[in-house]
């Protein structure tokens, strides 16, 4: 847009200016061209300002994502690019479009992870956003030895007891 480019005569009235795509050039065109140049100019600095804005907005605010997950910290299915938007725009109030969030790997445990937004050609962001499960994580083990012992305890047969003799039954079979 804004540039003089030499096209055959043909193809520039029968296919570009009837179509909206140029316009033939004079010297009063050369000059609405370049003050609309200009225009484009200035309306692209204030959508990057108030882009770089949003961007720190975005980046001030810690991003928490709350996920079903195991008792080992690992999730149910993962944390989507949609999910994540949802985040940014409940902690910030900032509409993110979630085509330009992009996670490198896929989110499918509980901790820290970094995510990719680029919201102008000019401005990209590296996000650090937390994702917290609803499982409190197991830190401890539990040894084989005291499950062991807590079956005998209970009266529950050993490997190697198992009863096999068959049980009474209280009707006898018909006869």
């Amino acid at each position: 847009m804004g540039q003089v480019v030499e096209v055959k005569p043909g193809y520039a009235r029968n296919y570009l200016i009837p179509r909206g795509l140029a316009e033939g050039v004079t010297r009063g065109r050369v000059k609405d061209i370049e003050e609309r140049q200009k225009v484009l100019e200035v309306k692209a600095a204030r959508i990057r300002e108030g882009v770089e804005a949003t961007a720190e907005r975005v980046k001030s605010q810690p991003i928490k994502i709350q996920a079903h997950s195991s008792p080992e910290g690992k999730l149910f299915g993962s944390i989507t690019n949609r999910q994540l938007a949802d985040a940014i725009k409940e902690a910030t109030g900032d509409e993110i479009d979630r085509h330009k969030i992009i996670v490198d790997e896929k989110v499918r445990t509980v901790g820290p992870h970094t995510a990719v937004i680029r919201l102008h050609p000019d401005v990209e962001l590296v996000l650090d956003f937390e994702v917290e499960g609803d499982t409190p994580i197991v830190a401890e083990t539990v040894e084989v030895a005291d499950v062991e012992a807590e079956e005998a305890e209970e009266g529950v047969p050993e490997a190697g007891e198992i009863d096999t003799a068959p049980e009474a039954s209280e009707t006898e079979p018909p006869g």
